[in-house]
């Protein structure tokens, strides 16, 4: 039997577009959005990092990155200050109020997702994850070069 990767492809599209409109998927998608991925990226980054890193890692510039650092430090959730190994660099370091909320958002964002994966049960949920994992592992590996 051939599978219609077009038309489970078309059911996938589907799918994803009403799960991005779930307040629970959205809460997911936060950790990789602005100021809830600059203080998820920190607090996974030993709570510090160059601007250059977090704009590579959102992929937007690093005006973008500028002026969205300059807001999370008006609101005390990072600093910026010289990089002490070089000081013609800037380093981006978390702050005690950047970890409380970070710490916070993680918590509800694995609440929601243990809630979900019980909603599967524990063989669709493990097999969920090890498919998950394994389109991960495939799109990460390097391409064919040309």
């Amino acid at each position: 039997m051939t599978a219609n990767y077009e038309g489970l492809a078309t059911e996938l599209l589907r799918v994803q577009e009403v799960l991005l409109r779930q307040p629970d998927h959205q809460l997911l998608a936060r950790l990789g959005q602005g100021e809830a991925f600059v203080l998820n990226y920190l607090l996974t980054h030993q709570r510090r990092a160059h601007p250059g890193e977090l704009s590579r890692g959102l992929s937007v510039s690093t005006a973008r990155i500028a002026a969205l650092l300059g807001r999370m430090e008006h609101k005390q959730l990072i600093s910026r200050g010289p990089d002490p190994l070089n000081n013609r660099q800037v380093i981006v370091t978390l702050s005690p109020q950047g970890l409380e909320v970070i710490q916070r958002l993680r918590a509800q964002v694995l609440h929601t997702v243990v809630q979900m994966l019980a909603e599967l049960g524990p063989e669709d949920a493990r097999e969920f994850v090890r498919l998950q994992k394994k389109l991960l592992t495939h799109l990460a590996a390097p391409g064919p070069t040309v």
